[in-house]
């Protein structure tokens, strides 16, 4: 979405009006976490102060809500200070599954034109292409926003992005939009026309569903959809069903690999930029990450493709260590939450950071580094797997795998795109293998694969 918005910035800033923009959360840079955009709908200038406090209580609630709980230290959030020419949300009485008017017809002059009534009564819903608009000129490297608008009556809706009231209820209903619009949820208290998502599927087979590693825990089965029996959800009482709930743990789990893939954990590394070091002194890494709560990441290290004994965030070179020439540190961390049940987690999503270390016969050593997102798919694999880089690769990538016993395999792959690599592993016997991919003679990958 960062991307996006900031590609959108200019051709919507003319457009968009320039509000106040108060922070209610703030962890780290937006370029490191996941941005919250908070915006009124039907606030006058007298009533921001009642929006930037319901802002605030809406933040503040999300995150007592698992899994936002464990990941708080991933976002900022910002409430946008949108100033309505009148007060309240339109309602045109036009819904058909209420006896209208369940309160009265109104028809405020809003800033986004949000109103009840989109296909059904509570049903609350705006102008999106304004909501991109502002965001463009107000927060343009946002990840999700919301919209809370200024009506005491019951009403909410998901989409691109997540609209409530402030009703007794608005705390529960932006948890349960942001589980559409943030987490790509399916509602699980009807059947909607949606097709597949995490929470919702065809496969009714315990064995094959795509929560199968979940059946027969925290609740999780396999459950038919009363009005659309073919269609299956995971659980009987989430929060995707009934509101003042838990997040069952197929939603928890989809919703913790969208935080993965929006942000690394990763937020900073010394040293950072090129350097000449002492060639006969200790050099100490550092790597400050985004600690989950409690803190689940896994660290590992490797010098010269030889792992180190260090688990800790930070490591010391002594000068004996390193070779003449270029040697390679590689730091790797992911995230082992028990929340996840994913087959091969670590190799989904992981963060390396490398440094690259010429000691020269000068006595020097000079020192590079760099950081880099990836994603190895499917592991276990049958015939091929996929190497995804949040980067694009070189033309000088080079894939390496060896069997336990240390023997090379030769592997055939290909540069599908810029940023992704397949390797074919169709004639490989069934195995465990290890993989080292190498960018400009760079060490920047060091995983286990399983072919099946």
């Amino acid at each position: 979405m960062k991307k996006i918005l900031l590609s959108l910035f200019i051709g919507s800033f003319c457009f968009a009006q320039v509000f106040e923009t108060v922070p209610v959360l703030q962890n780290g840079t937006n370029d490191k976490r996941i941005n919250i955009a908070v915006l009124g709908d039907g606030f006058t200038t007298a009533q921001l102060s009642t929006f930037v406090t319901s802002a605030q209580n809406t933040v503040n609630y999300l995150f007592t809500k698992s899994p936002y709980t464990e990941y708080k230290n991933y976002f900022n959030a910002y409430a946008i200070k949108v100033v309505s020419p009148e007060s309240g949300v339109k309602h045109p009485g036009t819904a058909s599954d209420v006896t209208e008017p369940v309160f009265p017809v109104s028809n405020p002059n809003n800033y986004f034109n949000s109103t009840f009534d989109n296909g059904v009564h509570r049903c609350y819903y705006g102008n999106t292409t304004k909501v991109t608009q502002v965001l463009a000129a107000n927060l343009p490297d946002f990840d999700v926003a919301y919209v809370l608008g200024n009506s005491p009556e019951y009403g909410g809706c998901g989409g691109t992005y997540a609209f409530a009231s402030l009703n007794s209820s608005s705390n529960e209903i932006v948890v349960h939009e942001l589980g559409h619009s943030f987490g790509k949820l399916a509602d699980e208290y009807w059947f909607s026309g949606s097709g597949e998502s995490a929470n919702k599927t065809q496969t009714s087979n315990p064995a094959t569903i795509k929560w199968k590693n979940w059946i027969g825990l925290n609740g999780v089965g396999v459950y038919a959809h009363a009005e659309s029996p073919s269609w299956y959800r995971p659980h009987q009482s989430c929060e995707m069903r009934y509101l003042n709930q838990q997040f069952c743990s197929v939603c928890k789990e989809a919703i913790i690999e969208k935080i993965h893939a929006l942000v690394s954990p990763v937020d900073s590394y010394t040293p950072a930029n090129s350097s000449t070091v002492n060639a006969n002194s200790n050099v100490t890494f550092t790597v400050t990450e985004i600690l989950p709560i409690p803190n689940t990441l896994v660290n590992s290290w490797t010098l010269n493709g030889t792992p180190l004994a260090s688990t800790s965030n930070s490591v010391t070179i002594t000068p004996s260590q390193l070779n003449n020439g270029n040697n390679t540190l590689l730091f790797s961390v992911n995230d082992n939450n028990p929340l996840l049940k994913i087959n091969n987690h670590s190799t989904i999503h992981f963060t390396n950071v490398t440094w690259t270390l010429n000691k020269s016969t000068l006595k020097t050593v000079d020192i590079k580094a760099k950081e880099r997102r990836f994603s190895v798919y499917p592991n276990p694999a049958e015939n091929e797997f996929y190497i995804k880089g949040k980067q694009d690769f070189s033309k000088n990538v080079n894939v390496i795998l060896h069997d336990m016993s240390g023997k090379l395999i030769p592997v055939k792959f290909d540069l599908k795109d810029a940023s992704t690599l397949s390797v074919d592993i169709n004639n490989l016997p069934v195995g465990t293998y290890s993989l080292s991919v190498t960018d400009d003679k760079e060490l920047i990958i060091s995983q286990k694969i399983i072919k099946e």
